[in-house]
């Protein structure tokens, strides 16, 4: 089967969303999938992927297409943009869709797959769908319009994109979810339960056994290690939920500052003032972009002998640091009570692969099920420094005396490797192929029996 990848963010380019299609691409010829990437130039900088990886390049033999996005936007461009009419990529996608046609075509490629965001892109997938005739399989990593992080100028920019993307899910022959809640939250738009699959991010144990080695080098630091993998954005947001306003629109609600490290930096300092806890030695390790404001409140809480930045470093090496270390931390924003959260961190499926035990600061939804029903670790509430710093105290208390909190053994989780879940890819692509209409597969927590909030 030939297959014509759409994905902007591709190695080099490093980070979390470049990873997803970068193993599938590495796996595919495994199933009998020759894929070709279209994808962005190098040139073309992003802030949601500003550091390259080229490790990751190595991995796959597939051959990439790049496509530059115009030097200069069009008068017509700037003016959607200036009102607010634009997705996010539309001048890119444009570009795309034109090349993808031409690529299409000239590889006689019998399934196309574009991968969200940017969301523009889905336009490159319906037109190749439109004119060539070929089936088209849309993967939305983030819930697009749904997503709480996605703001709206008004209430109507807000319908209207949500109804580009009810479009763009009922054109395509096949819609990817990343995780069950955003399939349930699909469907409830009229997509039908046969069209929708869940296929989530996950990890790859040649990752695994590639950074053993350096990871289990001899420790000269005798204080527990916590680690976070990934990027701290700004602490400049609200603390609270968020709310429409006349000109701020959202779809769904949320706690920003959940996400960041504001939370876990806080319960820091009451561990540190907690004298019951004294003698007992801590230190968070921080992989990956954090923003300036961490800094200044890693000072102002005085907190620089607990607190080490690495910075961004290469995908295995992050492996390497989550197996050096004795405990994982991995956030998420908070969510309206009643309601499941429609994403999963994708740091968590390296997290749990670690073996390590998860501090999950995690609302309730698909991510906070997998750590409590696999017994992972402790989930607690996203904005509660109090609940972080009483995990923080058992776990050092119980270091201290030599005794191993641990997670969950690896091999427990082998419907969450790469290798896996590209097997489920390929059914749904040889589903498109056929003309099929519909495809059942059972995603990774069916596979291990996980209750949605169970």
């Amino acid at each position: 089967m030939r297959a014509l990848v759409v994905a902007y963010y591709f190695p080099p380019r490093g980070g979390a969303g470049t990873q997803r299609f970068a193993k599938f691409c590495k796996f595919l010829p495994q199933y009998g999938v020759q894929s070709t990437v279209l994808t962005s130039a190098v040139e073309d900088k992003t802030t949601h992927a500003p550091h390259d990886d080229a490790t990751l390049l190595r991995e796959t033999a597939t051959e990439v297409v790049r496509v530059a996005a115009p030097a200069r936007a069009g008068l017509g461009a700037r003016l959607r943009r200036t009102l607010r009419l634009h997705v996010d990529a539309d001048e890119w996608a444009a570009a795309a869709a034109e090349r993808a046609v031409h690529e299409a075509r000239a590889r006689a490629s019998e399934v196309i797959v574009t991968t969200l965001s940017p969301f523009a892109a889905w336009r490159v997938g319906a037109r190749v769908q439109r004119e060539l005739g070929i089936p088209w399989v849309v993967d939305l990593r983030d819930p697009w319009s749904l997503d709480g992080w996605r703001i709206f100028l008004t209430g109507w920019h807000a319908r209207r994109d949500l109804a580009e993307m009810r479009t763009a899910l009922r054109r395509a022959d096949f819609v990817i979810a990343n995780v069950p809640a955003a399939r349930d939250a699909f469907i409830a738009l009229g997509v039908e339960p046969g069209r929708v699959v869940v296929i989530p991010n996950g990890y790859d144990d040649e990752d695994f056994a590639a950074a053993g080695a350096g990871a289990v080098a001899k420790r000269t630091d005798p204080r527990f290690q916590l680690a976070h993998i990934g990027t701290f954005h700004g602490l400049d947001v609200g603390a609270g939920m968020t709310r429409n306003r006349v000109r701020r629109v959202r779809h769904r609600q949320l706690e920003p500052l959940g996400r960041t490290g504001n939370y876990l930096l806080h319960a820091l300092a009451a561990w540190r003032r907690e004298p019951a806890w004294h003698g007992r030695g801590l230190v968070l390790h921080l992989y990956g972009q954090v923003d300036a404001t961490h800094r200044a409140l890693i000072a102002e809480l005085g907190l620089e002998d607990l607190v080490v930045l690495h910075g961004y470093v290469e995908h295995r090496a992050s492996v390497a640091a989550l197996l050096a270390a004795d405990a994982v931390f991995v956030p998420l924003h908070g969510i309206p009570a009643g309601e499941r959260a429609l994403v999963v961190p994708g740091k968590l499926y390296e997290a749990l692969a670690s073996e390590r035990p998860i501090l999950a600061a995690l609302p309730p939804g698909d991510g906070a099920d997998l750590v409590q029903q696999l017994g992972a670790g402790v989930v607690v509430p996203p904005t509660d420094s109090a609940a972080i710093a009483a995990v923080l105290g058992r776990w050092t208390r119980a270091h201290a005396d030599g005794s191993v909190v641990r997670g969950v053994d690896r091999a427990r989780l082998q419907p969450f490797t790469r290798q896996a879940l590209t097997g489920l890819l390929a059914q749904v692509l040889e589903a498109a192929v056929r003309r099929q209409p519909g495809v059942q597969v059972r995603d990774p927590w069916q596979q291990l029996g996980i209750r949605q909030g169970g």
